[in-house]
């Protein structure tokens, strides 16, 4: 059985797409205020949420999701009717968040055809309960109200005292299985406005609560002003799911109950009911035209629409670059100027379409770090640890493919810290630690990656219990002698390592890091873990910043073309005798121009095993790069070629595992003319992480 009414599905991905975003604003909402007071502006936010997530569902014709929404709209309705109603908040809370899951999974199982529409009976009625609990400290509806209502019911009332000529009320009557009547009475609605003038509906507004249930129950009135009646009844009768459309009889009588202001041609009466001002048909048509003009200015894109735009982008510099480096016209370089003026201008365009395509790709990763707010929360309720969750660096701004790539990682990193990392209170208290629990989660660049760190204050990890571990589970590679401390920290990331005895709700299973690490490397990203026992751990994850346009410097060794990113690259020197000098300790360094500040140097050639290169010092090439953290060392090449754009793609799992980031690789790049050119990472070199793991 299909999920969706026929011809729903082209409205699936937009219906997950703003289901979600709202379900994460509620979350984002809820952990601010759960500690704190609920504000006006807040309720009136958490009901427009359930509002439109109950409208939007009824729209796809999931009653179950529709339903419990509503459900929780009422809930809200209520205190923004009456903020001083009594409730219970803690109750409150969990039914929120537990409705939120629900509607969340449910979002995300909605596309599967084998996973069967959730039954949320149970929970709406739980939510009904606590709503009719909070109902009871509310005032009953008074009988004016009551009387106003019933007399409502026929329609009748809209003729009030207006006796002008060609006013009329027409009832419309939609099918019973018709969803979201409200809506079609919108829309039909703006289908007849250009016919007639249209005085007042009935329900008069069609975003209030009752307004489905009114019209599907009574039908929709609608006064307006016409000559032609025949015409007007054709043209309600073929509205979408409308069953019936009929002429209601002018009553006899003028009734008492609704007494309407004059009704001028250029002015519409509006009805009341229950002492309310009532929006007109007219005016409730003309917001939706209005919002519509408003938010064309924003549009929605797939993603894959943007992964399609950047490829192109990287495709159109690539086959700029074969052009303008083709060998066929460096002996006419000095008899085309014309030629490379176009070809400066061109690449000064290129250049501002890979600017736009990328700021429209980069989003903060905040994104990804407010998502673990929810985790602590339901965390702390379990485990009862208290732990604080701050964020640093949260607006830095990333590609929105990394912020979906770091949601799982950072979950199973921010759920062993919790669990794993930080103490029970008890055990802090015995230890004499003062300060408060707390994961810390922070973003940062550093060259041309982005650099996440999980970071807790908790007990640490002990070396010699983790290879004790290891040995248990029989994942020891070489004798327990030779492993070292780090060596013993990355042992929680392989396969079936746990250091929990007891399968828990979170952890003790053996999977989760080794999974994290895999999916980090197949994104040509890394983890790395370091720890100190009694003062906590941190978890450091390093991702490319995308599959983008880098402008890098080229340079030679032994024959081979490389490149460094020009970010990385802080001056270009050609050494002499004069400002090279050698330490006893036979370390070589090169004195620069700036105050006589001096920095050491590392041959390439040496470092990746190469032959064939340039030796004397003063024959090369000196490139001076920073670390980012401060330290600046010199690179010694054979010679540089020229500045180009290269499109950075990471290495593949395989070769992945031969180390060659640690040795001072970041990816490699396909030229114009097919050659695939090695892209060095400064960074890494530069720290000496490089100078301890190279390989040839």
């Amino acid at each position: 059985m299909a999920k969706f009414e026929a011809g729903m599905e082209a409205m699936l991905d937009m219906f997950v797409f703003e289901t979600t975003d709202l379900l994460e604003k509620l979350d984002e909402i809820l952990m601010r205020t759960e500690e704190g007071d609920l504000e006006p502006d807040d309720i009136g936010e958490i009901f427009r949420i359930m509002h439109t997530v109950k409208g939007s569902a009824a729209m796809m014709g999931l009653q179950n999701m529709s339903k419990l929404a509503h459900a929780l709209e009422d809930l809200f309705f209520i205190i923004r009717e009456d903020p001083s109603v009594k409730y219970d908040k803690a109750g409150l809370y969990e039914l929120l968040y537990e409705g939120s899951d629900g509607l969340k999974n449910e979002t995300e199982n909605i596309s599967d055809e084998s996973v069967p529409l959730s039954d949320f009976t149970e929970l709406t009625d739980r939510i009904h309960a606590f709503a009719q609990v909070m109902k009871g400290g509310a005032p009953a509806q008074t009988d004016t109200a009551a009387e106003t209502a019933d007399t409502a019911q026929s329609g009748a009332s809209l003729y009030a005292d207006n006796d002008e000529k060609d006013v009329f009320v027409f009832k419309v009557v939609y099918e019973s299985t018709c969803m979201m009547p409200e809506i079609r009475a919108m829309v039909l609605l703006n289908q007849i406005k250009t016919a007639a003038q249209i005085i007042a509906t009935q329900p008069d507004d069609l975003d209030s609560d009752d307004a489905s249930d009114a019209i599907s129950s009574d039908g929709f009135y609608i006064k307006m002003k016409t000559d032609k009646t025949d015409d007007m009844l054709d043209m309600l009768e073929s509205g979408i799911n409308v069953q019936s459309a009929q002429i209601v009889e002018r009553p006899q009588k003028k009734p008492q109950a609704v007494k309407p202001s004059p009704v001028k041609p250029s002015e519409p009466a509006e009805v009341k009911t229950d002492d309310k001002p009532t929006q007109t048909a007219e005016k409730a048509a003309k917001p939706a035209a209005k919002k519509a003009d408003s938010s064309s200015a924003l549009i929605s894109v797939k993603l894959e629409k943007l992964d399609r735009l950047m490829r192109l982008a990287q495709e159109i510099v690539i086959a700029q670059s074969g052009v303008l480096h083709s060998p066929d016209l460096r002996p006419f370089k000095n008899e085309l100027p014309n030629f490379y003026k176009s070809s400066r201008e061109l690449k000064k365009l290129t250049d501002e379409l890979q600017d736009m395509v990328m700021s429209v790709r980069m989003v903060p990763i905040n994104g990804a770090f407010s998502k673990m707010n929810r985790v602590v929360r339901d965390m702390n309720k379990t485990l009862g640890k208290n732990v604080t969750l701050v964020f640093e660096g949260e607006n830095t701004e990333v590609d929105k493919s990394i912020v979906d790539l770091l949601g799982d990682p950072l979950m199973h990193l921010v759920r062993n810290a919790v669990d794993h990392g930080i103490e029970l209170p008890e055990v802090r208290a015995a230890a004499g630690k003062t300060e408060k629990p707390t994961v810390t989660l922070n973003a940062h660049y550093e060259s041309n990656e982005v650099v996440v760190t999980v970071t807790d204050n908790g007990g640490g990890m002990d070396p010699k219990i983790l290879l004790g571990k290891a040995k248990k589970y029989g994942i020891l590679t070489k004798p327990e002698s030779e492993y070292t401390d780090q060596e013993c920290y990355e042992l929680i990331m392989a396969a079936g390592f746990s250091t929990n005895d007891e399968v828990t709700e979170y952890s003790g299973r053996g999977v989760g890091m080794d999974v994290v690490r895999s999916n980090l490397e197949k994104a040509g990203g890394k983890l790395l873990v370091d720890s100190k026992l009694g003062e906590g751990s941190v978890f450091t994850i390093r991702v490319p910043m995308s599959l983008t346009v880098n402008d890098c410097m080229g340079f030679m060794l032994g024959g081979q073309e490389y490149a460094l990113p020009i970010a990385e690259l802080m001056e270009i020197l050609k050494p002499t005798e004069e400002n090279i000098i050698v330490t006893p300790e036979g370390r070589e360094m090169v004195i620069l121009n700036e105050d006589n500040r001096s920095c050491r140097i590392i041959r390439l050639s040496r470092l990746f095993g190469l032959s064939g290169c340039v030796e004397n010092l003063s024959d090369g090439i000196l490139l001076i790069c920073s670390s980012g953290e401060g330290e600046t060392a010199a690179l010694f090449v054979d010679r540089v070629t020229e500045d180009m754009q290269i499109v950075i793609k990471p290495f593949c799992a395989y070769l992945s595992k031969f180390g060659l980031k640690e040795s001072g690789f970041s990816g490699t790049s396909v030229l114009g003319d097919g050659s695939i050119i090695p892209v060095i990472n400064a960074n890494i070199i530069v720290k000496g992480g490089a100078a301890e793991n190279g390989r040839s």
